[in-house]
């Protein structure tokens, strides 16, 4: 039981120095992502990136210190109910222990904002992501815009959303 803490501790380590080491190439800029069409676990279709629409894509997971602590403030901002961007977060289930300890996480933190589970990694690979939480920035026409590897704020959401493009 000790060994599998200090391996967990261990992963929660380099997870988060990768955080530091391996930040987005600003060359990335206004790169269009692959669309893609899912299901939240509501049962929602949605397409991403939403087209027309600026879309903030999150993803994170249930054991990941810093995506735990950023949560609520996602909540806060879908609350404030942003007609023009649509949030959408990614819990990356393929890394999670099992999909009822996530939805048990989900009803105890009372997140209600579109949340789509990535089953094998299929939307983890096809954004690059290497470190949890990621944020992805998409403008109107489907680019790319602005990757944040690391927590964000309500105020980096907020004055994004509010940029003109």
């Amino acid at each position: 039981m000790k060994r599998y803490g200090m391996m967990r501790y261990s992963l929660i380590f380099l997870l988060l120095a990768g955080m530091f080491a391996f930040q987005p190439s600003a060359a990335a800029k206004h790169v269009s992502p692959a669309v893609m069409h899912m299901k939240t676990i509501e049962g929602e279709r949605v397409v991403i990136p939403a087209e027309g629409q600026k879309t903030i894509i999150h993803f994170w997971t249930t054991w990941c210190p810093p995506c735990r602590e950023e949560l609520p403030r996602f909540q806060s901002y879908y609350d404030k109910k942003h007609e023009d961007v649509r949030l959408i977060t990614v819990n990356l289930l393929n890394a999670e222990k099992n999909e009822q300890a996530v939805n048990r996480f989900i009803k105890a933190n009372n997140l209600s904002f579109p949340i789509v589970f990535d089953r094998d990694g299929d939307i983890m690979k096809a954004y690059n992501v290497m470190t949890i939480p990621s944020t992805f920035f998409i403008n109107e026409k489907g680019e790319l815009e602005k990757s944040v590897v690391g927590p964000i704020t309500v105020e980096q959401m907020k004055e994004w959303a509010e940029k003109k493009s």
